[in-house]
């Protein structure tokens, strides 16, 4: 069992792959703005390995959905120091995990800046994940 495996995908994939998900759907199940969606959709911006981390999970869930109904979109976050203690992982794996970096990681402990919305959710999608792996 290794919960230090990560994929990354691009969400604007996920837009083509399931037709009955919104921009706006996706934006909220990622934790970010519309309008950076549409800046995927057409190039302009690339998403960051957090968010390309989470798109991942996300396909995870939806490809075990089953049709013909589309799944309600969890939204749910979690603080994702709590993660180091729960699963006794180090600073390194937990910015490896969530796409970003270990003094980012830091930053957080010693209360100088907060998670962003798009890390705690998929803080809460990996806290799933491990919780089963390590069950």
């Amino acid at each position: 069992m290794n919960i230090a495996h990560f994929e990354d995908i691009n969400p604007a994939s996920l837009l083509l792959q399931f037709q009955w998900l919104s921009q706006t759907q996706l934006a909220k199940a990622l934790g970010v703005n519309p309008s950076a969606v549409s800046r995927w959709m057409c190039g302009a911006t690339n998403p960051s390995r957090t968010i390309q981390r989470l798109a991942w999970e996300l396909l995870q869930i939806l490809n075990k959905w089953p049709l013909p109904f589309p799944p309600k979109i969890e939204t749910a976050e979690l603080d994702p120091l709590q993660l180091l203690t729960k699963f006794n992982i180090s600073r390194f794996t937990l910015a490896e995990a969530l796409g970003v970096s270990v003094r980012a990681i830091g930053h957080w402990i010693n209360g100088q800046n907060k998670p962003s919305r798009k890390v705690r959710r998929l803080a809460h999608q990996l806290n799933q994940k491990w919780v089963v792996l390590t069950g």
